[in-house]
C-alpha cells in the first residue's frame, strides 16, 4: 500500500542558487552565523527544498536570497526550516525543506 503523500502543493524542478542564513533576535547580542549556501532542488507554492553541504537548523527563521537566471541581485525571503536530513547517495550533503513565511 502507497503511503499517504502530505505534500499540500504540487513541486516544480528547479536548479537556482539559493543563500540562507538564520535570523537573529535583535537583542540577543549573538554573533551573525555564516550563510548556507546550495541550490533549490524544487519549489511549490508553499516553499521549496534545498541541497547544501551545511545542515540548516529545524524551525529556524531564515533570510533567503534566490538566485534567478543571470540577475546578479537576488530574490528575498522570509522562509522556516521544517526539516533538514543527511543525505544518503552524497557524502556530507543535507536536504532541507524550507517553508515560505512572506
Amino acid at each position: 500500500m502507497r503511503e499517504r503523500d502530505r505534500r499540500q502543493f504540487p513541486r516544480f524542478p528547479q536548479l537556482l542558487d539559493l543563500h540562507v542564513r538564520e535570523v537573529q533576535p535583535l537583542e540577543s547580542g549573538i554573533e551573525l552565523r555564516k550563510t548556507v549556501v546550495g541550490r533549490v532542488q524544487n519549489m511549490s507554492k508553499g516553499g521549496l527544498c534545498l541541497i547544501s553541504s551545511q545542515p540548516v537548523a529545524k524551525s529556524c527563521l531564515v533570510r533567503c536570497e534566490i538566485g534567478v537566471a543571470e540577475i546578479p541581485v537576488g530574490v528575498p525571503t522570509l522562509m522556516q526550516a521544517r526539516w533538514t536530513r543527511k543525505q544518503d547517495l552524497e557524502a556530507e550533503t543535507y536536504i532541507t525543506g524550507l517553508q515560505f513565511l512572506l
